[in-house]
């Protein structure tokens, strides 16, 4: 026998916002004007739903962002230890020779790491990402592989057969994937809302770095990602911004111009933060269910927790149910890291929205004769 238990959280519900769940109710048209923009995603960072999608899987050019993997590489590698930012590096004459926006290396000049990671972070400079993987990994080819291996843990699917990948094709979905990996590279974070700076090369040369980022100075919370733009392309950029502790990370590729994409990025966030409310509904090791009964165990019974996190993306004042399903009595041996039943959360229309596992809170190993034979005693005597 199998037990259901439905725990419903009553909240307002605003119905005016219900047409516009893109993401939730599968709506056809776009809730958000995308400014003439080929694609946009928005999602929420600490769970990863999405709030608004227009064509976010279809891969397109997608101008210098390209240069993101390579670039979560080389931050992530410094994060890891395989650098130090103090490090005095010698530009090969490959990193000197990258084209696009660059920092204006010179083959075999001598400069500090942390000159090449800020011209890295703010405008995705080539020479300087090139120059830091060869530093940080021996090798470009080094830090290819290690970029590969990366993009398929964050489920991307590129053909990259060079570092920055000028010919790739990209989507919004991918896009996002990389802009929140990026934020969560201490790294990364450390130069990613500077605007204007300046690198200064050995023999005393200044390069003016300015970020193309218009958001960082004019939308409250923007910490970053970055920007891109070609012929061929049009204007890209990603967008991470974090207020009152809910955070959404917004892709837009081939907007017209660069106003037009600043406008897509600015209406995505916008419906964002006013569309909808951002609710943990679980956290790793929260009790979800008591006294579960246990059979063949020295213990009689046990608690079920929440495996992992879970955080709901919900239409503002919707409202969310928890389901849990597991066997109405156990049998021993359990195991604490071994599911045994699972908490589905439903939205109003009883949609699924997420899913975790029930886990027992501790191991319960099958009793043996003298466990059998003690309790027994103890029964006796207390009996």
């Amino acid at each position: 026998m199998r037990k259901t238990l439905l725990q419903s959280i009553l909240l307002l519900v605003c119905p005016l916002l219900l047409p516009t769940q893109i993401a939730l109710a599968g709506a056809a048209a776009p809730a958000v004007d995308v400014a003439g923009a080929k694609a946009s995603l928005l999602c929420e960072t600490s769970g990863g739903a999405p709030a608004f999608s227009y064509h976010a899987e279809e891969k397109l050019p997608v101008g210098g962002l390209t240069r993101l993997p390579a670039l979560l590489a080389v931050c992530e590698g410094v994060d890891q230890g395989k650098l130090t930012l103090t490090q005095t590096i010698t530009v090969s004459e490959e990193a000197a020779a990258i084209k696009g926006p660059s920092a204006f290396l010179a083959a075999y000049e001598r400069i500090e790491a942390s000159a090449l990671m800020k011209a890295a972070v703010m405008i995705c400079a080539g020479d300087a990402i090139h120059a830091l993987s060869e530093a940080a990994y021996g090798s470009a080819a080094a830090c290819l592989q290690q970029m590969q291996a990366r993009l398929a843990q964050l489920g991307i699917e590129a053909g990259y057969t060079g570092l920055l990948g000028a010919e790739v094709r990209l989507s919004a979905e991918d896009l996002v994937r990389l802009g929140g990996a990026l934020m969560q590279s201490p790294t990364f974070l450390a130069y990613s809302n500077l605007y204007y700076e300046e690198i200064t090369h050995e023999g005393g040369r200044v390069t003016q770095l300015a970020n193309a980022n218009k958001l960082l100075k004019s939308y409250v919370g923007c910490g970053g990602v970055a920007t891109g733009s070609s012929q061929e392309a049009g204007y890209c950029g990603v967008f991470s911004v974090n207020r009152n502790g809910v955070g959404y990370v917004c892709a837009v590729i081939g907007a017209p111009d660069s106003n037009a994409r600043f406008k897509a990025a600015k209406n995505a966030l916008d419906y964002g933060f006013t569309a909808f409310d951002v609710r943990r509904a679980a956290k790793a090791g929260d009790v979800l269910a008591e006294g579960l009964p246990v059979r063949g165990a020295r213990q009689n019974t046990v608690a079920l927790l929440a495996a992992q996190d879970i955080v709901l993306l919900l239409p503002h004042g919707e409202s969310y149910d928890t389901e849990l399903t597991y066997e109405e009595t156990l049998r021993a041996p359990l195991l604490a890291n071994v599911p045994v039943g699972e908490a589905r959360f439903l939205d109003s229309r009883g949609a699924i929205l997420a899913t975790l596992q029930l886990v027992p809170a501790q191991d319960m190993p099958a009793a043996g004769l003298f466990d059998f034979v003690a309790l027994a005693l103890i029964d006796w005597v207390h009996g």
